[in-house]
């Protein structure tokens, strides 16, 4: 593999970094859309009631996501970069500690002793170079970029109003129990699909991912009009106002 082979592979790699958040938005959208859509319409034949359902939800829930990731991602960064911080000052303090430390942690890896004390040695030359290492390979700092909230809190709020607007747009088209069918099968397919491609960027079968993520779907469509219909069974005398 030629050297930009391999700088174009660490660019996708960086590319991916926020595929997290894009499956676990349109799954999470979709799936907690559709499940609360079917239990509307368990409970009312209201048209108009389960489209302003879903709509409301997809706003809050891409807000309330996205608030959560940025403030989980800016809470890991925080955390990230104080041991980070860390690190470097007890390199900084203590350098003969930080380079036996780094020997330990190469000798664990597979090499000599010898060749360890080696690498250490041209890299103290280096302050840079010894202080990313010894980050990485002592304390498991790796430079991996989890460093950008606002990107992921973006990311996250997008895709969960993707996924989110899934299930709603055969209501905006039909009504009653076809728009329930077709939600369902929709929502399904699009789960599908989102699966099948987690699983060829996993090198997994792509099949497979995706009828774990179809079976996941239609279950929780299934539950949500189940509970639908439990509530308007139990509560018959409760009614949506139109």
């Amino acid at each position: 593999m030629a050297l930009g082979a391999i700088q174009q592979k660490k660019e996708l790699i960086e590319s991916r970094a926020r595929i997290r958040e894009l499956v676990f938005g349109i799954q999470d959208g979709l799936m907690s859309t559709v499940g609360l859509l079917t239990g509307v319409q368990g409970a009312t034949e209201s048209t108009a009631v389960v489209i302003i359902t879903g709509l409301t939800a997809m706003f809050s829930g891409a807000i309330s996501m996205a608030a959560g990731s940025y403030l989980s991602s800016s809470a890991e960064k925080d955390i990230f970069d104080k041991e980070l911080r860390e690190a470097e000052a007890l390199a900084e303090r203590e350098p003969y500690l930080a380079a036996e430390g780094l020997v330990k942690a190469l000798n664990q890896e597979g090499l000599a002793r010898e060749q360890s004390y080696h690498i250490v040695k041209v890299l103290l030359s280096e302050e840079q170079a010894f202080l990313r290492t010894f980050q990485e390979k002592v304390f498991g700092l790796g430079s991996a970029q989890i460093n950008r909230p606002l990107q992921a809190a973006l990311v996250m709020a997008a895709s969960f109003m993707v996924g989110a607007f899934v299930p709603i747009v055969p209501y905006l088209l039909i009504g009653g129990r076809q728009a329930l069918c077709l939600s369902i099968v929709l929502s399904g397919f699009v789960l599908f699909a989102v699966g099948f491609v987690k699983g060829r960027l996993a090198a997994k079968s792509p099949a497979r991912s995706g009828t774990q993520f179809f079976v996941i779907a239609v279950g929780a469509a299934l539950l949500g009009y189940l509970i639908g219909l439990m509530v308007q069974h139990f509560f018959p005398g409760v009614s949506i106002p139109t």
